[in-house]
């Protein structure tokens, strides 16, 4: 896990499906086969392109994440043309990150969390990083925590991911691993708020929720020092935890809630009042292809359990909450 400060912010993904991407790579692979110069690598390339051989192609190709550097080794005869690479190669897209900071707490500044991908060696390539996060890895050391500054690119427009502007309304805040990141920034800028409103007297700030979770609580336990100050402090009213991987203590307990609905299920006459009678918000962060579902469906759960409806109903009064912009989610897959 690897945190930095990058002056400046950074600009906004493409709308280009991963669908797409992966016909035009397999299109792509077809025409290297007009290049191949060896009768049996030839037979090879069409064979994975063909209706035939489209199971060979995923787990040899799409499954094994194989890219061009990775055909090019396999199939040493196939020898393409520039032209063609600049044809078939799709434009690389930029990488969006939540901001992990406030610029009231740190001016001309962001700070971004990012997880290393990593694609173990196969007999189809060699071990290799992810493309972005690779190259930050490999190249940012000198701006690693604590150290430096970079220049970045402008910052995509804003978006409704942020605190509302009235501090009396309560907030409930899920983010779990990495997608803890923009709620650092949310409580530093509450944090400085509440000290400017108290020196001026002035109204007082609801309650603040965060549930986070990941695998171990000594080794993923993102901006820990953080949180646990945020709490002491009461910038945070309650800070909710869980872990996932982690093994039984020495009484032989083990961590019960294992991740972040199972304690949204724990708390939820809490975030049901918040939601429901003080027309507070809820914000989610991060994987979307499995916790910001579970999330939603135990949302869906506490909502028709608290007003006493069934499925439908409740999805209803989720999709109110979208549209008054008071359930904001900021969700990647």
């Amino acid at each position: 896990m690897i945190y930095l400060a990058f002056t400046g912010l950074k600009s906004e993904v493409p709308g280009q499906t991963l669908y797409t991407v992966l016909l035009c790579f397999q299109a792509f692979v077809r025409a290297l086969a007009d290049f191949t110069q060896n009768g049996s690598e030839k037979r090879r390339v069409l064979e994975l392109c063909s209706k035939e051989g489209s199971a060979d192609y995923n787990s040899f190709v799409r499954d094994a994440n194989v890219c061009l550097l990775d055909l090019l080794r396999a199939f040493p005869s196939c020898l393409p043309p520039l032209s063609l690479l600049f044809e078939h190669l799709p434009k690389l897209q930029p990488r969006a990150y939540s901001a992990a900071s406030s610029s009231l707490q740190h001016p001309g500044k962001v700070h971004f969390v990012f997880n290393v991908v990593e694609f173990p060696a196969r007999p189809e390539h060699l071990a290799r990083t992810g493309l972005c996060t690779g190259w930050l890895a490999d190249h940012v050391s000198s701006i690693l925590r604590p150290l430096g500054t970079v220049p970045a690119s402008e910052p995509r427009p804003s978006s409704t991911f942020h605190l509302p502007a009235d501090p009396s309304i309560p907030v409930v805040m899920v983010g779990p691993g990495t997608g803890v990141a923009p709620f650092i920034g949310f409580l530093e800028q509450r944090n400085i708020e509440e000290k400017e409103r108290e020196a001026n007297q002035e109204a007082t700030f609801r309650e603040t929720w965060l549930f986070f979770g990941c695998r171990h609580k000594d080794k993923d336990f993102l901006f820990r020092e953080e949180l646990e100050r945020f709490a002491h402090n009461g910038t945070l009213s309650h800070l909710i935890v869980c872990f996932s991987r982690d093994e039984p203590d020495a009484a032989g307990t083990v961590n019960s809630p294992t991740y972040v609905q199972h304690n949204l299920r724990l708390h939820a006459k809490n975030v049901a009042s918040i939601l429901l009678k003080d027309k507070g918000c809820l914000y989610v962060c991060g994987d979307a292809k499995n916790m910001a579902k579970d999330v939603n469906d135990t949302l869906l759960e506490i909502i028709g359990n608290k007003l006493q409806i069934d499925i439908l109903d409740a999805m209803k009064i989720v999709a109110g909450l979208r549209e008054e912009k008071r359930y904001l989610q900021d969700i990647w897959s």
